[in-house]
């Protein structure tokens, strides 16, 4: 059964995209204050973006298809909750004025002080052009080495697998067993179906790959279209007819 986030591909969740003219960037304050408090939150679980991918995941339904920062707050409850910084349904009983029982876990004052200079170096940024191209995607990022050379290469037919990893994973359900061709390659990054739960594995090489619409959706695709989707190294094999 397809998990809630993967809706790609998916009919039950087509419909009209609906333009909001001169849409503003936050409807109401809250929003902008869980955008505010994202970077916060992120470098105190070490930038593992992953990570919070897989707590969105696993949100209520009726949260998750709620609005896009209403899932951020979720998200972002949820990890604090599981670390300890929050106790269980702390923010709840605050919210309603109720006694809460607070988390064991606490941050060092060093810490948050750190985290805030760093906050305020990156609001601002005045670095060199190599510093944010080459170094600031390894420091703060996911890119690393790969400790091996790229499997495959441009013009390449390869095949997704035909499973998906359990808990989080980049690989869309909608090209899972689907044939495409390697388009572009991206160097190597951290492997996000094992970071996201802290798990060391080998970087991995990462390949944007085009997929013709017939191959994923049928006769109920729009002709000659195209679609492209970064995947990794793992997530393909050659494709059995061009081995």
């Amino acid at each position: 059964m397809a998990a809630l986030h993967d809706m790609g591909g998916r009919t039950e969740f087509f419909g009209p995209i609906v333009r909001e003219p001169d849409e503003p960037v936050f409807h109401e304050r809250w929003e902008g204050r869980v955008f505010g408090i994202s970077w916060f939150v992120l470098l105190l679980f070490g930038r593992n973006i992953d990570a919070f991918r897989f707590a969105l995941e696993r949100l209520p339904r009726e949260t998750y298809l709620s609005s896009y920062y209403r899932r951020w707050l979720g998200g972002f409850e949820a990890m604090l909750v599981e670390a300890g910084y929050l106790g269980p349904a702390e923010v709840d009983a605050r919210i309603e004025g109720r006694p809460a029982k607070p988390g064991a876990r606490c941050a060092s004052a060093a810490r948050r002080e750190i985290t805030s200079r760093a906050l305020t170096a990156l609001l601002r940024p005045r670095l060199p052009r190599w510093l944010a191209a080459y170094v600031l995607p390894r420091v703060l990022g996911s890119a690393r080495p790969a400790f091996g050379r790229p499997r495959f290469r441009a013009g390449d037919q390869v095949q997704v697998r035909d499973h998906r990893a359990s808990g989080h994973t980049r690989q869309p359900g909608y090209v899972t067993g689907k044939p495409g061709v390697v388009v572009g390659e991206h160097g190597s990054a951290l492997l996000p179906d094992a970071h996201a739960v802290h798990r060391r594995s080998r970087p991995q090489h990462l390949y944007t790959v085009a997929f013709d619409a017939t191959d994923l959706w049928g006769d109920a695709a729009e002709p000659d279209t195209e679609m492209r989707v970064d995947l990794f190294e793992c997530y393909l094999k050659p494709r059995p007819e061009a081995s």
